[in-house]
């Protein structure tokens, strides 16, 4: 399992979080995005998502595979609530 990079969010996908790309003093951010509904994620094999599950709760399924993928959020923004904000209006236009 390999985690992909890109440059925009696939239809459908979900966001778990964002962090800082590079040396962590500029302002470009990227998110951790899966394939799968957060609340499914206990039941997938999945590489970084899993830190996102409670250990007690992790009970992956043979064969499900959540696919995820560290994607551009797109702009300048000073702080995580920004970048947040900005990529959950990308995927959720009426959010």
């Amino acid at each position: 399992m390999k985690n992909e990079k890109l440059e925009t969010p696939p239809p459908g996908w979900f966001a778990l979080d964002v962090m800082k790309t590079g040396d962590g003093r500029k302002w470009d951010w990227v998110a951790l995005m899966v394939d799968t509904h957060p609340d499914e994620l206990k039941h997938c094999l999945c590489h970084c998502a899993k830190l996102y599950v409670h250990p007690d709760d992790y009970q992956p399924v043979a064969g499900r595979v959540a696919r995820e993928a560290f994607v551009r959020v797109p702009g300048k923004h000073r702080n995580a609530d920004a970048a947040w904000d900005a990529i959950q209006s990308i995927i959720s236009p009426g959010h």
